[in-house]
């Protein structure tokens, strides 16, 4: 059985399961988090994150995550002109610190 984290937390699809990142975004439902595509990114021997200082490429969306684990299909939408549509297998990193939204990194 897989383990849903406590922030703070990372995760990464290289360190960890596609169940592990599926069972902790089914956790994250109904939740603020930021959905975040970045170029950049940070890695070293323990965890891969994106980069998102400073005018590095890279859009993020911050709100309520919709989706259903089942299926794998998630979404964050604000409005009709802010929203990011995503599948479970677009992410390959995510984190959260304690008393902060989580990160979501997709392709």
């Amino acid at each position: 059985m897989v383990k849903i984290q406590e922030a703070p937390y990372s995760l990464d699809i290289k360190k960890d399961t596609q169940e592990v990142i599926d069972k902790q975004l089914g956790s994250l439902i109904g939740e603020t988090v930021c959905v975040a595509w970045t170029k950049i990114i940070n890695a070293n021997e323990d965890i891969m994150l994106g980069s998102r200082d400073n005018f590095e490429p890279q859009i993020s969306v911050q709100g309520t995550l919709e989706g259903n684990e089942e299926t794998g299909r998630y979404r964050v939408l604000v409005d009709v002109n802010n929203y990011s549509y995503f599948y479970n297998d677009s992410v390959w990193s995510m984190g959260q610190d304690v008393g902060k939204r989580a990160v979501i990194f997709i392709l």
